[in-house]
C-alpha cells in the first residue's frame, strides 16, 4: 500500500480554474464553433460534420477536471487531520484515500436525495414541538430512500436524532445505515443513546426532549438484524467502550437486550449461524479481548465442544475482526495465523491483567502503561519507534499512537507491520530462508525482538540453522496449529502468496513508501 500526500486547496483552486475553463469551452463550442461550422457547409463548402466525439472529449475534461476537487475532498476525509495550517500537504495510504474518494462519489450520485433529506432535517431542528410529529411523518414516506434518510440523519444533532427515533423514524434510520453514506457522529450518536438507561423523570426545562423507551430501543435492534448491510455497518461502528456500555450498561437490564443485540452481530457477521446467542458463562480473558464473551460460539465451533471457553471466545473475535487481519496479512505478505497467535496468548495465557492500567503512557517505568489494545502492542518501545522511522508506518505522537493501537484496526495494523518488517529483515539477510509462513517465529520475534537487535542476531546465526521459537508466545504458537488451523479456515483457498522479490524497506538510504 502506498502512502500518499496532497494540498487539498491547490486540487481546489486547480479544479475550479479548470472546471470553469471546461465550462466556457463546451459553451463556444455549442455556441460559436458548431453553428460556423453548420453556416459553412450550408453556404456550399464542405466540412467534415461534427461528431461527438469533440462533446465527448471536452465533458470528459470537465469531469476529470471536476474529480480533481473530489481528490482533495477525499484526502481531507481520510486523512485524520484535526488542526493544519493551510496549504500544509496531508499525508494518508492510497487505500484510505481510494475509499474516501468512492464513498464521495457515492454521495455526488445521490446528491439530490442527500440534500432533500438535510433540507428536512433543518426543519425539524427549527420545529417547535407541536410540528414533530408531522416532519416525521414526512420522513417516513421517503424511510425506504437510504439517501435521502442518510441526509436526513447526517444534519441532525444527538439531541434530535433521538427525537427523530422516538417519533417515529427508526425505519428511516436503518435504511440510513445501509447507505454506507451515513456520517461517524450520527453512529456515535446513536451508540451513546441506545446504552443510555431510560429516564424516569422528566422535568419542565426538558419537556420538549423526547427519548425512547426500551421498546422502541429493541425495535432498532430488530430493524437493523433485518437488514443485512445495515447490520454489517453497525457491527463495525461500535468501539470496544461502546460494546461495554451496550452490553453491561443500564439496557443490560431488559431481558432480551443481550440477545437482540448478539442478534444484530450475527446478522453483522455472515459466516455465524442464524440466531446464534451468546454462551451463558464468561470467559477467564485479559481486558483487551473481554467482550469477547458476549460474542456467539465461532462458526468452526458452533456448539462449543471442541476449544476451551477462552478459545472459543477469541476465535468469535477473529471472526469478527476477519477482514481486517485478512486485509493486514495481505498488505505485508505474511501468515494471518501469526497475527491471530499473538492476540489469542495475550488475551488466553497472558490474561492475569482485568483492566487496562490508568497510568498514561508518558509515566515513566515501571508505573506508566506500557501497552494496550488486542495483541497488548508496547505504545513506546524500540520496536514501535523502528517501524515508523522505516515508514512501514506513518510516524505518531505517544498519544496519538496510544489512541490507535486501543482499537482492534490499529493494534492488527502495528502488529502486521512489525512482523512483515522482521520478515523484510529475515529475506534482506537472505542466508536463513523465508519466515513469512512461520507464525510460530513471527509471534516469537513479535514478543521479544526489535528490528535492529534481530539484524545482530541474524549477522551473527550460522547460515541455514534452523529457526526455532525461544519465548512463551512462539512455543504456544508451534504447541496450538489446530487451533489457529482453525482460525484460518474463515479464508480457505486466500493464503498469502510466495514472497515478492521487491520491496524490502528497512535501512535502504530510501526505503520505498508503504
Amino acid at each position: 500500500m502506498t502512502k500518499v500526500s496532497a494540498v487539498p486547496e491547490y486540487l481546489f483552486r486547480y479544479s475550479d480554474a479548470c472546471t470553469k475553463g471546461a465550462e466556457q469551452l463546451q459553451t463556444w463550442v455549442r455556441n460559436v464553433l458548431a453553428p460556423a461550422l453548420t453556416a459553412y457547409q450550408n453556404g456550399g463548402g464542405f466540412c467534415q460534420p461534427i461528431d461527438g466525439d469533440i462533446a465527448k472529449q471536452v465533458a470528459a475534461a470537465y469531469y476529470t477536471d471536476r474529480d480533481v476537487r473530489t481528490v482533495g475532498q477525499a484526502f481531507l476525509q481520510a486523512g485524520g487531520v484535526l488542526v493544519r495550517g493551510r496549504n500544509q500537504p496531508i499525508f494518508s495510504n492510497n487505500g484510505a484515500i481510494d475509499k474516501a474518494f468512492k464513498q464521495l462519489v457515492k454521495e455526488a450520485a445521490h446528491q439530490g436525495q442527500i440534500n432533500a433529506g438535510a433540507a428536512l432535517a433543518k426543519r425539524l431542528m427549527n420545529a417547535k414541538p407541536i410540528e414533530v410529529t408531522g416532519i416525521i411523518r414526512e420522513l417516513a414516506k421517503h424511510g425506504s430512500d437510504p439517501y435521502f434518510s442518510a441526509g436526513f440523519y447526517n444534519n441532525l444533532d444527538e439531541r434530535h436524532i433521538e427525537t427523530a427515533m422516538a417519533q417515529g423514524g427508526i425505519q428511516a434510520l436503518v435504511s440510513a445505515y445501509s447507505s454506507g453514506v451515513l456520517d461517524k457522529k450520527v453512529y456515535e450518536a446513536v451508540n451513546t443513546r441506545l446504552a443510555r438507561p431510560i429516564p424516569a423523570v422528566r422535568f419542565a426545562v426538558n419537556l420538549d426532549d423526547h427519548y425512547m423507551t426500551a421498546a422502541q430501543k429493541m425495535a432498532f435492534l430488530d430493524g437493523i438484524a433485518a437488514n443485512p448491510v445495515a447490520a454489517h455497518n453497525f457491527a463495525n461502528s461500535l468501539s470496544q467502550s461502546q460494546l461495554r456500555a451496550l452490553f453491561e450498561g443500564p439496557m443490560s437490564k431488559e431481558p432480551l437486550w443481550r440477545g437482540k443485540l448478539t442478534g444484530v452481530l450475527s446478522a453483522g457477521i455472515p459466516t455465524w449461524p442464524g440466531g446464534a446467542q451468546p454462551p451463558s458463562d464468561s470467559p477467564d480473558l485479559s481486558y483487551e479481548l473481554w467482550f469477547a464473551g458476549y460474542l456467539p460460539y465461532p462458526s468452526v465451533d458452533p456448539d462449543g465442544s471442541k476449544y476451551s471457553r477462552e478459545q472459543d471466545a477469541v476465535l468469535s473475535w477473529v471472526e469478527l475482526h476477519r477482514d481486517i487481519i485478512l486485509r493486514e496479512a495481505r498488505r505485508r505478505n505474511i501468515d494471518p495465523k501469526a497475527i491471530v497467535a499473538a492476540i489469542a496468548w495475550e488475551g488466553i495465557v497472558n490474561n492475569w491483567q482485568p483492566f487496562p492500567s490508568p497510568i498514561p503512557p508518558n509515566v515513566p517505568a515501571p508505573l506508566g502503561r506500557h501497552a494496550i489494545g488486542p495483541g497488548k502492542v508496547h505504545i513506546d518501545t524500540s520496536v514501535v519507534k523502528q517501524i515508523e522511522e522505516r515508514r512501514y508506518l506513518p510516524h505518531r505522537g505517544l498519544f496519538e499512537r496510544e489512541a490507535i493501537l486501543a482499537t482492534p484496526e490499529g493494534s492488527i495494523e502495528y502488529i502486521a507491520a512489525i512482523m512483515g518488517a522482521m520478515a523484510d529483515v529475515t529475506d534482506r539477510e537472505g542466508h536463513h530462508g523465508s519466515i513469512r509462513h512461520r507464525p510460530e517465529i513471527l509471534s516469537d520475534l513479535f514478543q521479544g525482538r526489535d528490528l535492529k537487535n534481530w539484524e545482530e542476531r541474524l549477522g551473527k546465526k550460522p547460515p541455514h540453522e534452523a529457526f526455532k521459537p525461544g519465548n512463551d508466545m512462539g512455543k504456544w504458537t508451534a504447541q496450538n496449529g489446530s487451533f489457529l488451523n482453525d482460525a484460518l479456515r474463515l479464508w480457505e483457498g486466500q493464503q498469502p502468496t510466495s514472497p515478492p522479490a521487491t520491496r524490502m524497506p528497512g535501512t535502504a538510504p530510501k526505503p520505498p513508501l508503504w
